[in-house]
């Protein structure tokens, strides 16, 4: 029951909902400051010159002809600080001049919503989670994140600090940035090119604005239709998500070595956290001996793949793995880390923990870099672990900031990030991803919608949030400009004109009671955005009572309805289809662009090619006759794996 509890409870640290009590808490006597601005100067590359970045002048030394940070201010060049030395010798004589808790505090993984410097310029914190700190748009970003590396170069050594995200959907905790859709909807797609063109894309703003780990790609499976985080998925078959997350970790490293060019990639979350007991977030892992290899191939493609940082899961124990991962969490299970990450599949780079609570334990059952991890843990990170294990667990994380090219320059420019960020050619390529993956399950008898009058229904038609998972700025903080993009009643009003649509949201009683031939009823219909739990619950995967009265109320009055399903995992759309004349799946379609795309496909001025990345149960008791951990194995679904009817332009 202990367990249960602080599971719940990381899951909600993990979420953000006491984010800012959490950190708090750390911080009672610092003052938050507006803007903190870096005056960066950069030493460009020439010849054989390393450009470096320095906040302050003073720290340049100079050794045969060629300039070098003295990041220790020592007026002389240690091996660390010479960039013309390999990464091994550099980490070896960088550890050989730390502390035990100068190497602790280079483990820590902490979350950054307010300002506390002492973390940078006293403690030289490792890495911090780019919460809610970086939010307000570019120039704030740019100017943030800089302070920060510069704090960090006041440090006594002048590590500097990685900032990370959650970046599942693109660099989404930041406003004015490109949005693209979730992984379900790239599956959707079967288009293992775009996905890598994606990440690139993803690289390219992240990089740009200082942001240089992203908590992604994610490998789990979508195994069970109940499971709230399918939408972070590249699908159920095991074959297209392995392609997919090569092509996703390669994209974002910029190949399969980490390099100046790079964002480190977190592939999560290990060992495959798609199957979960009765599709119940936070529940054990259910794995067996013949699905094992399948949840694990995702991950070998990863390692593969150069995946530079896996996460292990935060939430589940593996009872199948025996060992101590009956009772801990992934990420805390030497039995998940060594016996089978380390040995069995031969994975050699940083070891990330998820979000967790107990992170001395997770340090010695196999962990790096704590996620979460408060100051305070430094203390007792020194006092359980040996040297030896403190030195072969920061030189990996020294080796990574050493080959992504920090040490010598670890600022943004910010000309640089507004020619990169939020681009019109990132805005194609998002609004690209979402179009090829729409998918048609249901096309009787289609008409136009252009010319004729649009009734929009369902609440869901107006929230642009649900366009996307939850791992983004939350809308009640933060105002949104082009992040947020449209709904897909503003796409379709875009498209119609004003005078042609009618919402009526949730209220049947503004359907009339006959709809002509001139007017079509779009729908929308699904789940609000959300990460861990789903909206309606891992209970069901049934329409509320309201959306399928909708879907019946428009039909009784005659009207030609098209439903438009926001799908963020498998639902039971027998009801609804029953009384829909076209069914277009959109998924999670990215709130930079998606609706667009929506409104294109609807309007005829896209073809609609995207095929279902997992099988659609007829009804609950398909569900639940399946198993969590096969792919599948559903007997009989309303639409099978890779159903999809293709059309040039809809209507026509």
């Amino acid at each position: 029951m202990k367990r249960r509890f602080i599971s719940i409870l990381a899951i909600i640290l993990c979420l953000g909902l006491l984010g800012p009590m959490w950190v708090m808490a750390e911080e009672e006597d610092e003052e938050e400051e507006e803007d903190p601005v870096a005056v960066v100067t950069i030493i460009p590359a020439e010849g054989e010159q390393a450009e470096l970045g320095v906040a302050d002048e003073s720290i340049l030394i100079e050794a045969d002809g060629l300039k070098f940070k003295d990041l220790n201010k020592n007026d002389q060049l240690d091996p660390y600080e010479d960039w013309r030395l390999g990464t091994e010798e550099r980490v070896a004589d960088l550890l050989s001049r730390m502390e035990p808790d100068e190497k602790a505090f280079q483990m820590l993984h902490m979350t950054l919503v307010t300002l506390k410097e002492s973390w940078f310029n006293e403690n030289n914190v490792g890495f911090v989670l780019a919460y809610t700190y970086l939010a307000d748009g570019i120039e704030a970003a740019v100017q943030r994140g800089n302070y920060v590396q510069a704090l960090s170069e006041e440090s006594r050594l002048g590590i500097p600090v990685v900032f990370s995200m959650d970046s599942v959907i693109g660099c989404s905790w930041i406003d004015e940035t490109t949005i693209i859709p979730d992984q379900i909807t790239l599956a959707a797609t079967g288009d293992v090119e775009l996905v890598g063109q994606l990440a690139v894309m993803q690289r390219e703003e992240m990089k740009a604005l200082g942001v240089r780990m992203s908590l992604s790609p994610t490998a789990d499976l979508a195994t069970d239709p109940r499971w709230g985080r399918a939408q972070e998925c590249f699908g159920e078959d095991a074959e297209l998500a392995s392609a997919m997350i090569k092509a996703a970790v390669q994209g974002l490293q910029a190949g399969d070595k980490l390099t100046p060019d790079s964002v480190i990639a977190c592939v999560k979350h290990f060992p495959g956290s798609g199957p979960q007991t009765n599709g119940e977030d936070g529940s054990p892992i259910v794995l067996n001996d013949d699905s094992i290899d399948m949840h694990l191939s995702v991950f070998k493609a990863a390692i593969e793949a150069g995946a530079a940082s896996i996460m292990p899961y935060g939430y589940s124990t593996v009872p199948y793995l025996g060992g101590d991962a009956v009772d801990n969490f992934a990420h805390e299970s030497s039995v998940v880390m060594n016996d089978l990450l380390r040995n069995d599949l031969g994975y050699e780079g940083i070891i990330q923990t998820d979000w967790g609570t107990n992170h001395t334990a997770a340090a010695l059952a196999g962990a790096d870099a704590l996620g979460g991890a408060g100051a305070r843990e430094s203390k007792k990170l020194v006092e359980a672990l040996s040297e030896e294990q403190l030195n072969e667990k920061v030189g990996k994380l020294l080796a990574a900031k050493f080959e992504l090219g920090i040490f010598e320059n670890p600022y943004s420019d910010l000309e640089t990030a507004q020619a990169v960020v939020g681009t019109e050619e990132n805005y194609a390529l998002a609004k690209q991803a979402a179009a090829e993956a729409l998918t048609l399950v249901k096309y009787e008898n289609p008409v136009e919608l252009a010319g004729r009058n649009i009734i929009v229904a369902g609440t869901l038609a107006d929230d642009a949030a649900a366009l996307n998972s939850g791992w983004k700025i939350p809308n009640d903080n933060y105002e949104f400009e082009r992040t947020t993009g449209d709904s897909i009643l503003e796409g379709i009003i875009k498209e119609a004109g004003e005078d042609k649509v009618t919402f009526i949201g949730n209220d049947t009683s503004l359907i009339p009671e006959s709809i002509g031939e001139d007017t079509v009823a779009v729908l929308v219909v699904g789940e609000k955005s959300g990460t861990h739990q789903p909206n309606w619950g891992a209970q069901t995967l049934e329409f509320p009572a309201e959306q399928q009265e909708l879907a019946a109320a428009l039909k009784a009055a005659g009207a030609y309805v098209v439903t438009v399903v926001v799908m963020n995992r498998a639902y039971v759309l027998s009801p609804i289809a029953e009384q829909s004349d076209s069914v277009l799946l959109v998924y999670r379609p990215g709130m930079t662009a998606g609706a667009e795309a929506v409104a294109d496909a609807l309007f005829g001025k896209a073809a609609i090619t995207g095929h279902t990345p997992f099988q659609i149960p007829a009804d609950m008791n398909q569900v639940l006759s399946q198993r969590e951990d096969l792919a599948k194995d559903i007997t009989d679904p309303l639409y099978d794996y890779g159903f999809g009817i293709e059309t040039e332009s809809f209507g026509k």
